[in-house]
């Protein structure tokens, strides 16, 4: 499982560094919008990030699965004793493991502003945890999205499913917000969008 964990990372290494670059330049920006005391700057960045790294976790799932399925390369996994399971299973750890790499250094930055500005961090821990599991679990709806996506064989639909997926993932978090029940519903729907992918590629011809 190891190995085909690293073979994933190995893979799609250039989405970890453009996952990691973006992390490094949103904690940069929120350090430095704190410490000159413009706020009101930092969300429209904050906004601007988060569209840039939904993309680039919608795009992740996409090139995992169509690259697999244009290669053929769990085919030939899986002539070396690698069931599709647990292929499929090495790939989202890989993608979830991305994800992780790519937000906890905003959460310690944002934790970390917190305590210099003397923000009662024992009242806001509720909060701040729904924020990041919302966050989370957003980043891998739309990961899911892009498993599901790129694993289709109909050409016209990857491109405008992800679209309109994607778009319908950051407009649930935009109407219900940062709180519980839609961290459900993100949780929902990418348990759905996982379960659908399971099928297929466990299913379906390689």
């Amino acid at each position: 499982m190891l190995t085909l964990i690293g073979r994933e990372l190995r893979d799609n290494f250039a989405h970890l560094i453009l996952a990691a670059f973006f992390s490094l330049c949103t904690v940069a920006i929120a350090i430095v919008t704190a410490y000159w005391g413009i706020a009101w700057a930092s969300l429209g960045i904050a906004m601007m990030m988060g569209i840039i790294l939904v993309i680039l976790f919608t795009t992740l799932g996409a090139t995992q699965m169509y690259t697999d399925r244009v290669n053929r390369i769990s085919s030939l996994l899986a002539t070396l004793a690698a069931t599709r399971g647990r292929i499929l299973v090495a790939r989202v750890l890989a993608g979830v493991l991305i994800i992780l790499a790519t937000l906890v250094p905003l959460l310690i930055t944002a934790v970390a502003i917190a305590s210099l500005e003397d923000m009662p961090l024992a009242f806001y821990r509720g909060t701040i945890a729904e924020v990041f599991a919302t966050v989370v679990l957003t980043s891998f709806a739309c990961y899911c999205i892009g498993l599901l996506c790129g694993w289709t064989a109909i050409k016209a639909f990857p491109g405008l499913g992800m679209l309109l997926l994607t778009a319908l993932v950051v407009l649930l978090v935009v109407i219900k917000g940062f709180v519980l029940p839609a961290i459900v519903l993100l949780l929902l729907f990418s348990v759905a969008c996982l379960a659908h992918v399971w099928y297929r590629f466990t299913s379906l011809s390689l």
